[in-house]
């Protein structure tokens, strides 16, 4: 009986072993297929909204912050309505992306990156070094969601001198 037993269980083992071995196949096919961009959905609900928040956030960051790539960013998560608080600049998507992509144009060296959300809202913390001012700065960019969208933008600069005190200050 403990041999049948015993012969059941390994049965049931390397059973599980092979449909282990068969999902991470498939995950690996999984990654391996182009996925389609992602676009946000304004009507986004649910229990995993928040989570989804945050992955719209991360790509946001990814796209905008690494790859400075401000089309791209905007057109994903970024699609109409956009009130923004920055004083310096105008109302609305069109404007923000010119006003952007010429920021960029002198070239950005950006670093440190953390992304938090939650509520509803979320924050990108990073540094950002300007190479033709040669000015750096410690940067937060604060967003209101609209389900996964980015419908409201809010951003605090403080520029960094390198003889602050403090030796952690900003980060």
């Amino acid at each position: 009986m403990r041999f049948l037993a015993s012969s059941i269980v390994a049965l049931l083992l390397s059973g599980s072993a092979l449909a282990l071995d068969v999902n991470v196949a498939r995950q690996s096919l999984d990654a391996a297929r182009p996925k389609p961009p992602k676009i946000c959905n304004p009507n986004a609900k649910g229990n995993d909204l928040g989570q989804k928040q945050y992955e719209a956030l991360a790509d946001y960051a990814n796209l905008f912050v690494f790859k400075q790539d401000v089309q791209t960013s905007f057109d994903r998560y970024v699609p109409g309505e956009y009130k923004q608080h920055n004083p310096f600049a105008e109302q609305g998507r069109d404007f923000a992306i010119e006003f952007l992509k010429n920021g960029f144009a002198g070239g950005i060296k950006t670093s440190h990156l953390t992304i938090f959300s939650g509520q509803g809202y979320g924050i990108m913390h990073y540094k950002a070094q300007f190479l033709s001012d040669n000015v750096t700065m410690a940067i937060v960019d604060y967003f209101k969601f609209k389900g996964t969208c980015i419908v409201e933008h809010w951003d605090v600069l403080q520029e960094i001198t390198g003889t602050e005190p403090n030796p952690i200050a900003f980060f």
